[in-house]
């Protein structure tokens, strides 16, 4: 299963260009609980409760908050990060991938572009485009190919503390051949009568829809989202790998902030 990591942060985010400013930095710990895939497009789904820990820095160059970003410029209208994301593979097998290798940490870097192009009284349409190049965290550093990630987007954002942050977003993803065939790809060795050899391709990989939501009530932080994968259309569509065109993955978390500057 591809696990993200950054999904509990992702709950708790406050947003990066709030009118007030937010503190530098914030710690806490708290609690979160997922419902989500073993992998995108697996039928089989697995359920946790994790603690978490809540950590948000940031600064003019580098913000913890919600993911890892570098910002290289940001404006009023125009937000230019190098940001990194961190995916955890599970410990146990799905049915799909049995006798398989268990997929690797993969570790998500690149450069990504938003824009706001359509100011709102309580919010604004933002236009945003991600490439993330994949690597395991192995002894290898294995390169696993890149995924390109644009999206529409409507934002409320955070004005001052205390305030909600909700995002509803929708954009399709596309990846090449390296990135679809380690998550989809099937070798000769792991070929069974139920599950053909395969050699994913590059290009389409589906759409993507997701609703969060985050607000900060005194010392806690509260967050929530919701996201929809449709792989109807897809170039991996056909992997036997591809168990389900339709998966869901759902999350709450509550943190308790201790400290604050």
């Amino acid at each position: 299963m591809k696990f993200p990591i950054s999904l509990a942060l992702l709950l708790l985010a406050t947003d990066a260009l709030a009118v007030e400013p937010l503190p530098t930095l914030e710690l806490g710990a708290g609690i979160s609980a997922f419902s989500l895939p073993d992998y995108r497009g697996s039928e089989n789904s697995s359920t946790y409760v994790l603690p978490v820990p809540y950590i948000k820095y940031r600064s003019e160059r580098l913000r913890l908050d919600g993911g890892v970003k570098g910002i290289f410029f940001e404006s009023e209208d125009v937000l230019f990060t190098l940001s990194a994301d961190l995916t955890l593979s599970s410990d146990d097998d799905s049915d799909d991938r049995k006798g398989m290798d268990d997929l690797d940490t993969i570790l998500e870097i690149g450069p990504a572009l938003n824009y706001r192009f359509y100011p709102m009284q309580n919010g604004a349409l933002w236009a945003d485009v991600a490439v993330r190049f994949g690597h395991t965290l192995n002894s290898d550093f294995d390169n696993v190919g890149y995924v390109f990630a644009p999206r529409l987007s409507w934002r409320k954002p955070v004005n001052r503390p205390g305030d909600s942050k909700i995002r509803l977003s929708i954009g399709p993803l596309f990846g090449d051949n390296r990135y679809h065939d380690y998550f989809y790809g099937v070798d000769d060795a792991d070929a069974t009568v139920a599950r053909p050899a395969y050699d994913a391709d590059s290009g389409y990989s589906g759409m993507r829809s997701e609703f969060t939501y985050s607000k900060g009530i005194g010392n806690y932080r509260l967050g929530g989202f919701v996201r929809y994968d449709n792989m109807n259309g897809a170039v991996i569509d056909d992997s036997p790998l591809v168990s389900d065109d339709e998966t869901w993955t759902v999350g709450v978390a509550l943190a308790w902030v201790f400290y604050q500057r």
